[in-house]
């Protein structure tokens, strides 16, 4: 939330100027006039907050009272549009017109929404990249009038609806998705009247650089004013509804920030939330049960600072699946009044006073010095308090007033894409301090060196950007990184909502060069690399129109691959606060580089994605916190990148932390974050994952006491100095009678294994395209066959035969005695009598996928994606693999999805039960083959993996992290550490008493007590 100083609302009961809305400035204005002192007065504060707050007389002030000056947006006007802006006549229709016209002409862009009062009587759509703006001397209001009809019962009933790229005519609405890049709303309330219980503002299901903004939310008697979220909201006020916020997984699968923003007189919770990696500062509840909830049964990584709590009358918090180490919450510095209790789960926590603080709070998975688990704990710190504490206020620094924008089109800029504009931008720095830049690109070809006052502002970075000339003399050559945008030492700089390319032929070129002090800002800002193209390729393209336009196609400029320095350099000093940025150029060098400063920084939210050695680097660097940052690595562009290089610093947070690698990569990479000689380096809620297999392998390695994190998720983790070096543990000798041995290394990926028989062990190399036998005899592994294409996973079929489930969709057969040819298996369409299945029982997907797969489930995917679903596919055609002259066969069709990235097969027939691990759950289970198909479950454990197997003794032996032994009941035995992380086991050998292991470069075994079954 920005401290607004244009057209500030008047507190006239206080007689002070004031931004109504601000969390601590609704505070001061009610303790003029209340001064509790009993318990029934703090609740009755509260009301009158939300009273006060939704009175007619007073309104929060309009974040742009007057117009734009933007020629490219689209002025919802009633001439244009036919609006009626009474709140009377429905403008939905118009409304849809008007966003329509936006992608007809700019494809991503901006519609400016006059104050008024628009009643939607039906769902209205934005399409991907498209922003809503309000405008006028106070906000405009979305209206949904009393009982509308259509808005009583049932799911999905949104007011406003954010989309992907709008359809053909006659094609289905694809909902946001991963691809949905700097969609938003801003200055904009809404108001739904009674009678409407299953209505919903707005869904919000987006990715990156797309935003809610300085809203309110009058929900009354409605569901909630925002259903799934994605990116990012701040200074959005809710009052009243079920929920303030229910959500679950975001679109792109990584973190929501939700800043600087109230929730009051909700009747369940103000958020219920699920894996949404939801990450909460400076937000105040005020006025209901439950202030943040997660949904039972589930798991989040739940993220808050600098929280406020009033009269929140079952618990602060409801904790989910807390005994998952999938779930991780940390909370720190909440301040509460009038709530009596704290946690509810487990050993609830009830309040030690009236007025208290948790100073933190901490549930979830702790790692030690070493990188061990120290197991699932809750923790928290507490303390009374005299009286009631305040909410904190906003560090992010107020925007100038826009009656000081000065316009750069008409200080002589072109922004057309074709002028080098670089003498007109440089002089209106000199002239003015407050930049606006209309929708346009704005070539420059030297570096545009701000003033300390300096501030740059657009609307969209979709359609407004500064893009580098090739071939740029200022940027060639050797030395050191010379920034297209470059913030002075010391400044109080604010730069927001641009884009800002680095063209060809650049090689120092970094698009923003930071050394502005503390109270600096760096905002919504895009680094796309050498070119931006608008809406539509990974958030950039020309606009799309329906196929029936007769408008020449746009052809994409070519594109060729050159070197720059980095996206956003931040040296010499440079801090403040860093929000909604976005540095995926694939051509930098480095993405992010923060280094040589002890100036306090902080990072809200930032995705930095596709570099090719590592995406972001802290090198001497103090007092920093980054909040939701995110990490991506596509193939080829950071197939072989790591995601943090920490060297020489101290005192970093790391909070609510997601580093991703996407579904294209085959190969495993080792480490995500690497830290050397560096102390009181903190990570609090840890999330490494991939729609693959293939994760980073550890989380973090700290150099300095060799220890290293193999865990995926987790809650707490710290590097210090001086922390007791890792040493070896010995293998469990209850389970083991020897150690462990490696026997051969030189793989890309051993995996997928099965055992014949006579216990010889086979094995996949993905990658490599090889299935291998290992021969114990020789000691050696013999290359079976080859295949064009990647062997994930192998099954045996007795007397001699193996098939191979392959990555691109088909299955294989060869002889499990003889080297030779591997031949596809021809697809039969229905299953023979007395059929034997070869199920995926070591999973990467969650258990619901692979019940889609059994119960013939299937979905249509928006293009690109795997996880936007254009529409359900009832009754989906499954078709049957079988082994020659057999009744086994693998069942596959649709997606076949689970079983490209599975790691073990196992067979069934009805009745037969089998342990199953999925590896995105974090759980095992026992499950049943039923006589209809199905797949019944129970869970054996709260720890998941890619492979697991039993012995006779009951004993079950899981892979993942290390390999995790527990007993029939799910008794923890010990664990058996592995050099590198496992991901394959089986029993072999003549008596069955050798456990294999194939652990990403290398096959491993050792002998156990108790055979294998």
């Amino acid at each position: 939330m920005r401290l607004l100083q244009e057209a500030p609302s008047r507190d006239i009961l206080a007689g002070k100027p004031r931004s109504l809305f601000s969390p601590s400035r609704n505070t001061i204005a009610v303790k003029v006039l209340f001064k509790p002192a009993r318990s029934f007065r703090t609740s009755l504060m509260g009301l009158l907050v939300a009273l006060f707050v939704w009175s007619g007389a007073v309104q929060a002030a309009s974040f742009y009272p007057v117009r734009p000056d933007d020629p490219r947006a689209v002025d919802f006007t009633k001439p244009a549009f036919g609006a009626h802006g009474d709140g009377i006549g429905d403008d939905s229709d118009a409304l849809q017109r008007a966003i329509d016209q936006v992608q007809e002409t700019t494809g991503a862009g901006v519609l400016l929404i006059p104050e008024g009062r628009y009643r939607l009587g039906k769902t209205v759509h934005v399409w991907q990249g498209i922003r809503l703006l309000g405008y006028g001397a106070t906000r405009p209001v979305f209206v949904l009038g009393p009982h509308t009809p259509g808005f009583q019962e049932g799911a999905g009933r949104y007011m406003v609806h954010f989309a992907d790229n709008r359809p053909d005519a006659g094609q289905p609405i694809v909902d946001a998705s991963e691809f949905t890049f700097f969609s938003g709303m801003s200055n904009i309330d809404f108001d739904l009247r009674e009678g409407n219980p299953a209505a919903v503002a707005i869904r919000f299901h987006v990715a990156q650089h797309s935003e809610l903004t300085h809203m309110n939310f009058r929900v009354g008697t409605a569901r909630a004013a925002v259903e799934d979220i994605g990116n990012q909201a701040s200074d959005i006020h809710v009052d009243g509804g079920e929920y303030g916020i229910i959500t679950k997984r975001t679109a792109p699968v990584w973190q929501f920030l939700l800043m600087d923003s109230t929730f009051t007189n909700q009747r369940a919770a103000a958020i219920h939330t699920q894996e949404a990696g939801f990450t909460v500062i400076r937000v105040s509840f005020s006025n209901m049960p439950v202030a943040l909830q997660i949904a039972p049964g589930q798991v989040e990584q739940l993220y808050g600072r600098d929280l406020w709590m009033h009269n929140i009358r079952d618990a602060a918090f409801v904790a989910g699946n807390a005994r998952n180490a999938h779930s991780a919450v940390t909370l720190v510095n909440t301040t509460c009044s009038d709530v009596p209790r704290f946690f509810a789960g487990e050993n609830p926590l009830a309040a030690p006073a009236r007025h208290y603080v948790v100073d933190r709070f901490t549930q979830g998975l702790m790692i030690g010095a070493d990188g061990r688990e120290n197991g699932i704990a809750t923790r928290h710190r507490a303390r009374a308090l005299a009286k009631a504490g305040q909410p904190i206020p906003t560090d992010i620094p107020a925007t100038p007033a826009m009656d000081r924008w000065a316009n750069v089109r008409t200080l002589g800029a072109k922004g057309d894409g074709q002028t080098d504009d670089t003498d007109a931008l440089v002089a209106a720095i000199a002239k003015q301090d407050v930049l606006f830049f209309p929708s346009g690109t704005y070539r420059v070809s030297r570096p545009l060196v701000l003033k300390p006052e300096t501030v740059l502002i657009g609307l969209n970075p979709a359609t407004t950007q500064i893009s580098l000339l090739d071939s740029s003399p200022a940027f060639g050559g050797e030395g050191d990184p010379v920034g297209i945008i470059v913030a002075p030492k010391g400044g109080r700089n604010i730069v927001r909502a641009l884009t800002v390319t680095t063209g060809t032929f650049n090689p120092r070129a970094a698009g923003v060069v930071w050394m502005a002090g503390k109270d600096s800002l760096l905002d919504d800002i895009s680094f796309p690399g050498q070119r931006f193209f608008g809406s539509g390729f990974r958030g950039f393209g020309p606009p799309r129109r329906p196929s029936s336009s007769t408008a020449a196609p746009v052809v994409r400029p070519r594109f060729e691959f050159s070197p720059s320095a980095a996206d956003l350099l931040v040296t010499n000093g440079g801090g403040g606060i860093f929000r909604n940025n976005w540095p995926h150029g694939i051509n930098a060098r480095i993405g992010l580089r923060v280094e040589n400063t002890d100036t306090p920084g902080k990072i809200y939210q930032m995705s930095v994605e596709h570099h090719f050695r590592v995406e972001s680097e802290f090198h001497k660097v103090r007092n920093w916190e980054m909040y939701a940052f995110q990490t991506e690595e596509e193939n080829p562009a950071g197939a072989n990148a790591y995601a943090i290089d920490i060297e020489d610093s101290k005192d970093l947070l790391f909070a609510n932390t997601y580093m991703y690698r996407v579904s294209r990569n085959v190969l495993p990479k080792t480490y995500a974050i690497l830290v050397r000689r560096s102390n009181g380096i903190e990570f609090d809620n840890m999330k490494v994952f991939s729609q693959t297999r293939l994760a980073f392998d550890n989380a973090v390695y700290n150099e300095a006491n060799g220890a290293f994190v193999r865990s995926h998720f987790f809650t707490r983790f710290a590097v210090n100095a001086g922390a007791r070096e890792r040493r070896d543990q010995p293998a469990p000798a209850s389970v083991f009678g020897g150690t462990l041995q490696l026997l051969k290394s030189g793989f890309s990926n051993a995996s997928g294994m099965t055992v014949d028989d006579h216990g010889t062990v086979f094995f996949t190399d993905a990658a490599k395209g090889k299935i291998y036998r290992w021969n114990a005899a020789k000691r050696d592994a013999e290359v079976l066959a080859e295949i064009k294409g990647q062997p994930q996973v192998l099954g045996f079929v007795a007397p001699s035969t193996l098939l191979a489930i392959a990555n691109e969709r088909a299955v294989h057969r060869l002889s499990s005695t003889t080297p030779g040819p591997a031949e596809a298996v021809a697809e039969t369409a229905e299953a023979l009598p007395q059929t034997t299945l070869l199920l995926p029982v070591g999973i990467h997907n969650q258990m619901s996928v692979m019940q889609d797969m059994m119960e013939r489930r299937g979905y249509v995917y928006r293009p690109r994606s795997n996880t936007a679903i254009v529409h359900p596919v009832a009754n989906e055609h499954r078709g049957y693999f079988y082994a020659p002259d057999s009744r086994t066969a693998i069942m596959a069709g649709g997606t076949w999805r689970p079983l490209l990235q599975s790691s073990q097969l196992a067979p069934f027939v009805p009745a037969t039960s089998n342990y199953l691990t999925s590896e995105d759950d974090g759980r095992t289970y026992r499950v049943t083959l039923g006589a209809d198909g199905k797949l019944g479950s129970t869970v054996f454990n709260e720890r998941g993996g890619s492979s697991v197997v039993t012995d006779t003794a009951g004993n079950v032996y899981i892979a993942e992290s290390q390999v995790w032994i527990y007993d029939r009941n799910g008794k923890p035995l010990g664990v058996l550490e592995v050099p590198e992380r496992p991901g394959s086991l089986a029993f072999g050998g003549p008596d069955r008493r050798t456990l294999y292991i194939g652990a990403r470069t290398s096959l491993y075994a050792i002998r156990t007590r108790a055979a294998g079954r």
